[in-house]
């Protein structure tokens, strides 16, 4: 996936032109895969769900034994004249904590044009396959996704919007760089905890279906109950909620627990983005 990001970005609070936001070639945070990040949706100036995605950088740094080289709380007072720079309002966030070598972690942060997802994708869904791989410690949004990568790639060749990510056990975890949900006999899965990244929009989905009195379980999803599956979604902080309409050769409907999850998911963020900005 490629990534433009746009001319100013910030060193540990300080601001930068992009091209200097470098990690030198010995850096573990380069040979080792060693630092962790989030992306943030900005709309109208609102970074949303914002605390959580500190929250989870600041757990992902923890588990991977990087220092931080500030409460990662204190970024909220760098987003504003960041934007300020690029002259934005409406944008993705990037936040990288990296280790550059010498013991010390470093913040990167730029802003990113949002990729676009026409509204017809929403309406019909999009197809996805399935891959045979899996992230090391899921639960850390690490810098290594050589395995995302790798099937992300096959997914576009082809023709696929996405890949969904199957572990040794046979058991379907995630997405490239979100989360998946189906619904089996008007049930609500998704994987357990610890066996995909617990992804910020994850967890607001599962909040509405509990609020919407839809049924919740996470448990293994193996890859074999696919043809058993009614409906399913992708969830990530660009995406929303996405529908699926195929995975390698099952076709699937949009169905109406997609349709609620959707609208509800719709109207909090409208709320949300429209709250007093950063």
């Amino acid at each position: 996936m490629k990534v433009h990001p746009l001319p100013v970005a910030m060193k540990n609070g300080q601001l930068i032109p992009v091209a200097e936001a470098t990690i030198p070639v010995a850096a573990s945070s380069l040979y080792a895969a060693l630092g962790v990040y989030e992306t943030v949706e900005v709309v109208n100036h609102h970074p949303f769900r914002l605390d959580q995605h500190l929250a989870r950088l600041t757990a992902s740094a923890e588990a991977s034994s990087l220092p931080l080289p500030l409460p990662a709380n204190t970024l909220r007072e760098w987003i504003p004249p960041l934007l300020a720079a690029n002259n934005v309002r409406d944008t993705l966030l990037r936040i990288v904590l990296v280790d550059v070598g010498d013991g010390d972690g470093v913040y990167y942060l730029y802003l990113m044009r949002p990729p676009n997802y026409p509204p017809e994708w929403y309406r019909t869904g999009v197809p996805v396959i399935t891959f045979r791989g899996e992230r090391a410690f899921p639960l850390i949004k690490s810098l290594n996704t050589l395995v995302p990568g790798l099937a992300r790639r096959q997914a576009q060749q082809a023709g696929a919007h996405d890949a969904l990510l199957v572990n040794r056990d046979g058991y379907i975890t995630e997405g490239t760089n979100c989360n998946v949900f189906a619904v089996v006999d008007g049930t609500l899965i998704t994987a357990p905890y610890g066996a995909a990244l617990e992804g910020v929009t994850l967890g607001i989905v599962l909040e509405l279906a509990s609020v919407l009195g839809i049924p919740i379980e996470r448990r293994p999803m193996p890859v074999h109950e696919i043809p058993r599956w009614e409906e399913a979604f992708l969830t990530s902080t660009r995406r929303h909620i996405l529908p699926i309409c195929r995975v390698d050769q099952h076709p699937l409907q949009v169905g109406p627990i997609t349709r609620r999850l959707m609208e509800a998911f719709d109207r909090l963020w409208r709320q949300e983005v429209e709250a007093t900005p950063v």
